[in-house]
This record gives C-alpha cells, structure tokens and sequence, in this order.
C-alpha cells in the first residue's frame, strides 16, 4: 500500500512559531512512513520534499501584492487591536500548483504574507486539514480577536459589533464576507492544538460547522532535553550561582499581546523581595537591548534572536523557570520547547496554557492579568521548583513526533472518507 502523500502548505518552512510547528510535524511524520512534503513562501534551506516554485517574476509581483494588501490594510484603524492583518485577497498562483499535483491531503498552516488568497484555498480540490496557528481561519483580517472588544467572530461582523473606537473601512468585516462567500459548502477538517482555540472555532459564525479535533503542536524530543544547567551557563557565559528568569517570544517586547509590561510589573515585586530579588535575574530571548534600558527591577540580559534548536534548548536549560505573560495564545511552542528540557512554566490561566501546565507538577498558573499573582507563581517556582524529571516526561508523553504524527494520520483518514 502506498504511503498517504500530504501536502503541507505554510508561509515558511521555519520562520516563525507557526512554521517551525509545521515544519515538525512535517518532519514527523516523514519519520512515521508518510510520503509528507511542504509547500512554502519562503524556504530558509534547500530540501527535496520543501518546495518554493514560484519564479522570481511571481516573486517580486507576489511582493508588490503584499504591499497593495498592506496599504488596503491602512484604511482600516483598529487601535485597540494592533495584531497582524491579512487580507488574502490576491492571488498567488500556488492553488493551481496544488490542484495540479497528486496529493491525497492538503494540510493549511498560517498562510500570512499572501501566500493563498481565500478564493485559491475555497478552490482546492483536494481534502483539505487546516491546523490553525491563530484565529484567523474564523476571523476577519485579523490574526487574534481584539482582547477590548473581543467577539466579532462570534456574530458575524455586523456593523453594531464594529467597536466605536475603530476607525476608516470596515476591512475585517469585508474579509470575513469574503470568506464566508467562497467558502460556501467547503469542508475543513479543522486542528487546533490548544482546546481554547478549538472552543473559538466551534463558536465562531464562520467556522463553527466544521469538524475539530485537538492535537498538541510536537516537539523534537532528541534536541529539547534536559542538559547540565551549569555546563549551559558556562556555555552561554552565565552566572552558575544565580536564578535566571527566561522570557522569550517574536517581537517578545514590543507586542502587547505578549504580555510584557505584565512581566515587568511583576518582576518589580519580586525584585523587592528579600529572599529573592538580590540572586535574580532575566534573561530575554526574541528581542535585542533597546537603545534605552527598561527598568525591569532585575538585571536583564538580552539574547537576541535564536534560529536553531539547540542554542534554544541550551538557554531552556540554563533558566530556573520560564516566564510566558501572555494576554492571549494559542499552545505556544516556547512553552512546550521549556517543558522537554525540563523546566517549569509560569502563565497566565487563560487560552491554551491550561492544556500546558498542569500546577505544582509542571510550573504555575496564575489569575489572568493578576501581577501579583504571577509574582507569586514565580517565586514559587523559584524557590520549590518541580523536579526536572517530572516536568521532562509529561511533554515526552503529550508531545512526542510520534503520537503527533499517528493522530494526524487519524484525521486524515476521516477527511478522505468524507470525501468519497
């Protein structure tokens, strides 16, 4: 019998959380037997089974798409709700190249920067799976719903739930009728890796039809480990008698989303604890110094951007504990990423951190936006950490490639069958 061959359709093939996501599953999967190969954007290295085939002409005029798309986008002001926007209107040419080929599934993970436009994706002819990264897949243009006027998902975009403080073209609103026009009788098989961004999907006017199951994102095992927490210090020329604080996201400090000056706030109380404060330290990964040092209480040092895995695993064993303030997230790869090597996880109980951190035995979940709960949760963690063991098995057994790849092959199955 020949292997299933899945075509899994992403931005990047590695840049950024969503496709380095994609890219493990990919690499999962083709480890479990399955003939899975990645269409892509941008492909970051060259691979037999990562194709990139739109030609340099198609290249630059997919560029100047984008930047129609972004100056369209400009019309619209939602100052509440500065998250990316993407319009997906224009055409890329690669839904031809994907109904042109003999693929059994097409697998969608985030499709930002104009990589199909909604009508290409309402016109693939093949079962389609959508693993959804963010909210877009139910919302309008946006990637995440706006956390001070939430809910336009929910009713369909009306003009009455358009939030006063919003300004110019109504751009979410036409996106979202976009959508529901040319997918009129689609079928997606849709997954989430979180159970809160499933709960949206079935709630949500647009999607709330289509089947959902939820399967955690994989990660790699073999490189996130635990690892001698000194021999990482050393490495990374760390102080090996003080408590290190990791935080790390895209544009860690600069998205609100994030939940930064949370942290900040918190890491300010914490500072001004005796037992604590004085052996303290943040270290900060995602973003570079600023040319103007933020007091955060604690000394900071700024790592930079980190693109491989093991300088990423290296730093996950070097920390006491992993701090993740997020006002809003799906099932962040960073927490899952800390877990394998180890180490405990501090967040806020909201979107898909309940399905990461089981309390006391993986990190601490504190009140949503409570800072000084979230201080509490850190010094906690600081002080009567888990044991790295315990922490290390429990992402060994939820996030393993091969369970990951062998619950795909369960929805991919029922996607064929609904077809035929």
């Amino acid at each position: 019998m020949k292997p299933l061959r899945i075509l899994h359709v992403c931005t990047s093939d590695k840049v950024g959380g969503a496709a380095r996501a994609a890219h493990r599953l990919h690499l999962a999967q083709r480890e479990g037997g399955m003939d899975s190969h990645m269409l892509v954007l941008h492909r970051t290295e060259p691979s037999p089974y990562v194709h990139a085939p739109l030609s340099k002409p198609a290249q630059l005029a997919q560029r100047l798409k984008l930047a129609l798309s972004v100056r369209t986008l400009e019309r619209q002001q939602t100052p509440s709700n500065p998250v990316l926007h993407s319009m997906n209107r224009f055409n890329s040419g690669l839904g031809r190249w994907i109904n042109r080929s003999d693929f059994d599934i097409v697998n969608l993970h985030w499709l930002g920067a104009e990589m199909l436009s909604i009508d290409e994706i309402g016109r693939i002819r093949q079962p389609v799976v959508w693993t959804m990264h963010d909210m877009w897949p139910f919302c309008g243009a946006e990637h995440y719903d706006d956390l001070d006027h939430p809910g336009r998902y929910l009713q369909g975009y009306t003009t009455a739930s358009r939030s006063s403080t919003y300004q110019g073209a109504d751009i979410d609103a036409r996106v979202w009728r976009h959508k529901e026009k040319a997918w009129a009788g689609k079928r997606f098989h849709l997954v989430s890796p979180s159970q809160w961004l499933a709960g949206c999907a079935r709630q949500s006017s647009l999607m709330g039809q289509q089947p959902c199951t939820v399967i955690p994102n994989c990660v790699d095992t073999r490189v996130f480990k635990p690892l001698d927490r000194n021999l990482a210090r050393q490495i990374l020329n760390l102080d090996p008698d003080k408590r290190y604080i990791l935080f790390g996201a895209m544009a860690s400090t600069s998205d609100r989303r994030k939940g930064f000056h949370l942290l900040q706030s918190a890491l300010k109380q914490l500072a001004v604890r005796d037992s604590i404060g004085h052996n303290t330290e943040l270290l900060i990964f995602g973003a570079s110094a600023p040319e103007q040092l933020i007091d955060l209480g604690l000394p900071a040092h700024y790592m930079g951007h980190l693109h491989d895995d093991i300088s990423l695993a290296l730093l996950y064993a070097a920390a006491d504990v992993f701090a993740a303030p997020s006002m809003q997230d799906n099932l962040p790869n960073t927490l899952v990423e800390a877990m394998a090597c180890g180490t405990p996880c501090v967040a806020f109980a909201l979107g898909g951190m309940p399905d990461l951190i089981e309390p006391q035995s993986t990190g601490a979940l504190a009140r949503p936006f409570e800072v000084a709960d979230f201080c509490d949760a850190l010094a906690s963690m600081l002080q009567h950490p888990p044991a790295r063991e315990t922490i290390r098995q429990a992402a060994a057994e939820r996030y393993s490639p091969a369970q990951a790849a062998q619950r795909y092959e369960q929805v991919y199955a029922l996607a064929t069958t609904a077809r035929t």
